[in-house]
């Protein structure tokens, strides 16, 4: 009992000297008034300290193509107002938030630029996490688990990316206040695999070119099921068995960028009639195959004729402003940025006079990629019966990927521009697949006028004088009329001849290498092909000459093997750029 007695004493001892040290969370001078004069302490008395609720947040599994989200709340303790700020997920790299790369340092990045902060009073702040699973990026494959997490709080949000390998992830974010730092846990597991089946298609749409009557070509679709459950899927047209009966009617002509012999080169260069109408300027990449525009003005031309276009291109993280023009006049401006990647089609004008035109896209910072355009004007026809064909039609994926073949006959079909939409059904939902191509007359003529212009030393040549006539009437060029004559792309024994320009020695240059022959293209802007150019002598071709006047740094061509009496002018012959008609 004796030692029991004197244990209380000795405990009473220690802790009355703890009650005497002053709280730095308290008032500096506490109210007496308690039983046996100890402090009387209120709330009210206590400095304003941050803390959450709950500390740490579970968000389940997810799997690619699915997200969750949650709720924490920031809250005070103590009188006055609190102001607080975050920091971000541990280990995010603060001094790349606007070029992000998942392929870049280990951690997250971030890709959008806007402080999370606030005021306490008495009301919790909420704040909202979401962490994404992202099911694609653009038309790379990720080798981990792209993640997009994205915080909400005080009116604003900030998105941060990162790669994930598959399993469990523990990551902490990190709160600043007037009132103490505060640490807060969200865990994840990652799946391989979705947790229902999930269908994904590609290419959603194809641009099968231009075509002769009676040809037959063949398409591919990549079918993936990115879910753990079996895929049961079957395609068709509509009408048919099992399929709806009709679809909405395809408006316009789809033209796709995509060039997929330099897929995974870095370097974007167009391919088959692109060439005769895309012109590019700055520096433009590819991702999967579609032009990326990169830096700060790099610029796109696209002639095409009708009398509307729309525009499709990716939405992402790594997007950025893009200012559009239709015939060198504004006509929008748009932001590519986005949390996630998706597909988005834009529509820019509609109501052009029938014609030739001119779209031109600036890409001001970041990255857009674009996939194609929608050109409006002809009508869009549906083939016979059975000019589509679909094999296989039905199937069941697990972890493969089915190849879908796309049948096209155009043996029956009148000249014109054709569409359809291919129907995916499955128990992961629906979609469909568009596919394009222009059945072209036979007695479409195989050859194309040249124009020639001038202004001062620069002679411009041109197979289609009506989609730049804005060009050639601002600079002020003057028409000297037909020149010669060039071939349609895909005549047998042609080439493309390509035009540069350098604005710095108002010159023009052409040459059938897109190397340029060995000439050298130092200041020189590639503009595209006007035409193509025989190599060799073919029936009812003739020479081509080539002319350069040094001191001017200009080049003429002509049929003229004397050179139309410029030679006289400080001209020198400078060989052979093909035959022409």
């Amino acid at each position: 009992m004796v030692r029991r007695f004197l244990t209380v004493l000795v405990f009473l001892g220690l802790m009355i000297p703890l009650f005497s040290v002053a709280d730095p969370l308290r008032a500096e001078t506490p109210e007496l008034g308690g039983a046996g004069g100890f402090p009387v302490w209120s709330v009210g008395d206590l400095k304003p300290v941050l803390t959450v609720n709950p500390w740490e947040v579970d968000l389940g599994a997810i799997g690619p193509g699915e997200e969750a989200e949650r709720i924490f709340y920031l809250k005070k303790v103590g009188s006055g107002s609190l102001n607080w700020s975050m920091e971000g997920p541990e280990g995010w790299n603060r001094s790349e938030y606007k070029n992000w790369s998942m392929e870049g340092p280990e951690g997250w990045n971030r890709s959008e630029y806007k402080r999370l902060a606030g005021v306490l009073e008495e009301a919790p702040e909420p704040v909202k996490i979401q962490l994404l699973f992202a099911k694609e990026r653009g038309q790379e494959k990720s080798q981990g688990c792209p993640l997009i997490l994205r915080l909400e709080a005080g009116g604003a949000s900030a998105t941060f990316l990162r790669e994930a390998p598959v399993g469990g992830l523990r990551e902490s974010i990190r709160f600043v206040s007037t009132g103490g730092t505060r640490t807060v846990f969200f865990r994840v597991i990652l799946a391989k695999l979705a947790s229902a089946p999930l269908m994904e298609l590609s290419p959603l749409r194809i641009d099968s070119g231009t075509v002769r009557a009676g040809e037959q070509i063949t398409r591919m679709i990549h079918l993936t099921n990115r879910g753990r459950e079996i895929l049961k899927w079957k395609a068709g047209l509509a009408g048919k068995k099992g399929m709806p009966a009709t679809t909405p009617p395809l408006m316009g002509r789809y033209v796709s960028f995509l060039n997929e012999a330099v897929a995974g080169t870095g370097s974007y260069s167009p391919v088959g009639a692109l060439r005769e109408n895309l012109e590019f300027s700055g520096a433009w990449a590819e991702r999967g195959g579609y032009p990326s525009g990169q830096g700060e003005q790099n610029a796109l031309r696209y002639r095409f004729t009708g009398v509307g276009v729309s525009l499709f291109i990716w939405k992402s993280p790594e997007g950025g402003p893009l200012s559009i023009y239709i015939d060198e006049q504004f006509a929008a401006y748009i932001n590519s940025f986005s949390d996630r990647w998706e597909k988005v089609e834009i529509p820019l004008t509609e109501g052009l006079p029938d014609g030739p035109h001119m779209l031109s896209l600036v890409n001001e910072e970041d990255r857009t990629i674009l996939e194609g355009v929608r050109i409006f004007g002809k009508p869009v026809l549906k083939g016979s019966p059975g000019w589509i064909s679909v094999f296989p039609d039905s199937g069941t994926t697990l972890r493969e990927t089915d190849y879908i073949n796309i049948a096209i006959n155009t043996r029956n079909l009148e000249p014109g521009i054709y569409g359809e939409r291919v129907l995916f059904l499955s128990n992961a939902g629906e979609a469909n697949v568009e596919v394009s191509l222009e059945v072209a007359a036979e007695t479409q003529s195989r050859f194309l006028d040249v124009y020639r212009y001038v202004v001062g030393n620069d002679y411009l040549y041109t197979t289609n004088p009506r989609a730049e006539a804005t060009r050639l009437q601002t600079m002020g060029y003057r028409n000297l009329g037909i020149a010669f004559r060039l071939f349609s792309p895909g005549t047998p024994g042609t080439t493309s001849f390509f035009r540069w320009f350098n604005p710095v020695k108002g010159d023009h240059f052409y040459s059938s290498d897109a190397a340029g022959g060995g000439k050298p293209l130092s200041g020189y802007l590639l503009e595209g092909s006007i035409g193509n150019i025989a190599t060799s002598r073919l029936t009812g071709t003739r020479e081509l000459y080539r002319w350069y006047k040094p001191a001017t740094g200009s080049h003429f061509y002509t049929t003229d093997q004397g050179g139309e009496g410029l030679g006289k002018k400080g001209y020198r012959f400078e060989g052979i750029a093909g035959f022409v008609r």
